[in-house]
Formats: structure tokens, C-alpha cells, sequence
């Protein structure tokens, strides 16, 4: 029994690896709007010098007896401008680059301003309210909240509905009743996009609001491995030879060197691996369980499998085995006797009580076999 389940288990613990994400960060992305990402440099340039007035991304959706509208104010360049004909409490603050504004309007109710429901910045160099200041709803914790841009760029592989690399864009520093916020843009490598393209708002969860951006300009272009040095130069001639390798993280990135990855995505990494561990282990243990300790259904199935696989016990002794091995035990001279199963005398008594188990193990097997008890 035990051998059939560990031939049922050792399959089990099959698993493949996943390969990561390629990431760096950004201190502009208006002058370094050209930047490589393992083998492959991207120019977006030509999108930042449409970036005159910003983009705006407008959805409307019946929500009887209101129409909700939603906007997107983006501007990739710097911060929005403040407008002094807008009261503050329903535009974002000063240092917003990115900011998301619904409203709802009464359509039998023509004579109704706009009522705005959500005013939220979503990145931006942005300053952290003060806790008494009750116009704004925040009440972060300073040492909770982490400010500034913080523009991150990551590849990711291409999926099933795209065939070139999707190029992830980060800008952080957004705030909401408790909850940062921040922007993930998408672009992706469309050939046949029509020039000058705009993004596209795709969905928000948990304070990060995707777009999608379909362009020219996210075709990366591959660049060539540069060929290995002549191995015929003179060591003299280059006095850094016998220098350490130069360590990945002390490399020249503009920003903060150790935040070529977003954070988040290392977070949720790290939570999905501990899920699934957790439940392969979960998995692995009833699985254990219901073969050493199984039910009357599956100890049935289990012995009428092992009757037409014997294979699976070839490991154990058969029952010819046993009898000859018992058979030489009792093989005395002349005049010997064995006491003990022979029993006479005043050891009747005991020697009538002694067995002698043809099955080490007292539980009783899932496998009728010879010396099993019935």
C-alpha cells in the first residue's frame, strides 16, 4: 500500500519557473523619451511632441435617472494647470499630471450644473493634505504615504493577444481617501496605428488605473550584441582589467537605482507564490491522508488496483518466501525439538500463548496476502 502511494505522489512535486519582468526607471520622460530595455530601445519621442495641451479620455454611461461621466485629464510632460474658474474642491491639486474627475448630470434637469462626485489625482509630485483638513477626505499617515513621480518602465512578454512586448509605464505619487493611487500605461506595438494615437482608459483596481495605448512608437527596436573584445590586446593597456566586475545595481539610472522593478509587482509576486505553495502543500496532505488513512470506497479501489497491478509489491516478501524461511527455522538434529511451538512440560502453558506473525504491522492491510488476518 505505502509503495502504490508513493507511486501516486512522486508525480506531484512536477513544477516549472516563470521568467521576470525587464525594468528601469525614469527620472523625465520628456528628455529621456529614448531609453533601451534589455535588448531592445524604444523611441517615444514623437508622442511627447504631440503633448501640447495634454489628452483628455471621456466615458459616459447611463446610471438612470443620472448619465455618469467620467474624464481622464493626462499630461505626460508635466503638471496640469490649475483652473481659477473651477472651484479647488473639483479639480485635482497643483503638481497633478494625471487626474480622474467623475461627474453625473440630471438629463430632465437641464438647468442643473454638473455634479462632481470623485475628484481623484492619480500621479504627481503632489503634497500630502494635513489630517485636519477635512475639504480634501484624506487622512493619510505620513509614514504610509510614499511621494513623488516615481516614473518606472518595465517589459513585460507579449500574451495571446499580442505579438511584440507590451511596454509598461509607471508614474506613482496619487493619493485617495487612504488609498494611493498610480498609473499603469500600456503600449503597445500596433503597425497599422494612424498617427498621432491617444490612450485609452481600461479599467481600475485597487487605486492602479491601466490605460492602453496602441502606437507605432512601442515597436522597440532589437539591438545587436556587441562583439567580444580582440584577446590579443595588451594587458597593460587597460588598467581596469583586473578590477571586481562591476555589480548590476551600481549601474548609472537616473532615480533611484534600486527601483528598477515596481514594488507592487514584486508584492504580488511574492503573494501569488505563497498561494500557491499553500495550496499545493494543501493539496499534497489530503492526498497523503486519504491514502493512508482512506475510506471503505477508496481502500476497495485501492486493493482491486493493486490485485491487477502485483507490480506495484514486488518489494514485498511472497508467501513462498515466507513458508520456506519457516521451513528452515524448524530444521533440528536428531532428538531436537523446538519448545516454544512443540510446547511440553510446564511450558504448555506459555508456549501455547506465543504466535509467531508471518506481518510485522499491526494494522491491518488494505491487501488480503498470505499471514493477513480476515
Amino acid at each position: 500500500m505505502h509503495a502504490a502511494a508513493l507511486v501516486l505522489i512522486v508525480p506531484l512535486f512536477c513544477s516549472a519557473a516563470a521568467a521576470a519582468a525587464m525594468g528601469q526607471s525614469l527620472s523625465s520622460l520628456a528628455k529621456q523619451c529614448q531609453f533601451t530595455l534589455g535588448h531592445q530601445r524604444f523611441d517615444l519621442c514623437p508622442i511627447f511632441e504631440d503633448d501640447a495641451g495634454g489628452w483628455t479620455i471621456s466615458r459616459s454611461r447611463k446610471t438612470p435617472p443620472t448619465i455618469t461621466k467620467t474624464q481622464y485629464h493626462v499630461s505626460l510632460s508635466g503638471a496640469l494647470k490649475i483652473s481659477k474658474k473651477i472651484p479647488s474642491e473639483e479639480q485635482c491639486p497643483e503638481g497633478t499630471w494625471i487626474c480622474y474627475i467623475m461627474s453625473n448630470t440630471r438629463p430632465k434637469h437641464d438647468d442643473e450644473e454638473p455634479r462632481v462626485l470623485r475628484v481623484i489625482p492619480v500621479a504627481g509630485k503632489l503634497s500630502l493634505p494635513s489630517k485636519g483638513d477635512d475639504s480634501k477626505g484624506d487622512e493619510f499617515a505620513a509614514e504610509e504615504y510614499q511621494p513623488g513621480l516615481n516614473i518606472t518602465t518595465k517589459l513585460v512578454p507579449a500574451n495571446k493577444e499580442t505579438k511584440h512586448d507590451i511596454l509598461h509605464v509607471h508614474l506613482h505619487g496619487g493619493y485617495y481617501v487612504n488609498e494611493q493611487q498610480k498609473a499603469d500605461i500600456q503600449f503597445i506595438c500596433d503597425h497599422k496605428a494612424e498617427e498621432p494615437t491617444s490612450p485609452t482608459a481600461s479599467y481600475i483596481w485597487n487605486g492602479t488605473h491601466v490605460f492602453e495605448w496602441r502606437t507605432k512608437h512601442a515597436c522597440g527596436k532589437t539591438i545587436e550584441k556587441s562583439p567580444p573584445s580582440d584577446p590579443e590586446d595588451d594587458p597593460a593597456d587597460d588598467p581596469e582589467r583586473d578590477a571586481p566586475p562591476k555589480d548590476a545595481e551600481d549601474d548609472d539610472v537616473p532615480g533611484d537605482s534600486r527601483k528598477l522593478i515596481d514594488p507592487e509587482l514584486l508584492a504580488s509576486r511574492s503573494r501569488r507564490s505563497m498561494t500557491l505553495f499553500a495550496s499545493f502543500t494543501g493539496v499534497v496532505l489530503g492526498i497523503m491522508y486519504v491514502l493512508y488513512f482512506p475510506p471503505p470506497r477508496v481502500r476497495a479501489f485501492m486493493s482491486s488496483y493493486v490485485k491487477r497491478h502485483p507490480w506495484l509489491l514486488r518489494s514485498r516478501v511472497g508467501e513462498r518466501a515466507l513458508v520456506r524461511w519457516a521451513s528452515e527455522d524448524f530444521v533440528f538434529d536428531a532428538g531436537e525439538e523446538d519448545t516454544m511451538v512443540n510446547a511440553e512440560g510446564d511450558l504448555d502453558a506459555i508456549a501455547l500463548d506465543e504466535q509467531i506473525p508471518l506481518k510485522p504491522s499491526p494494522r491491518r492491510s488494505v491487501v488480503s496476502n498470505y499471514g493477513t488476518a480476515t
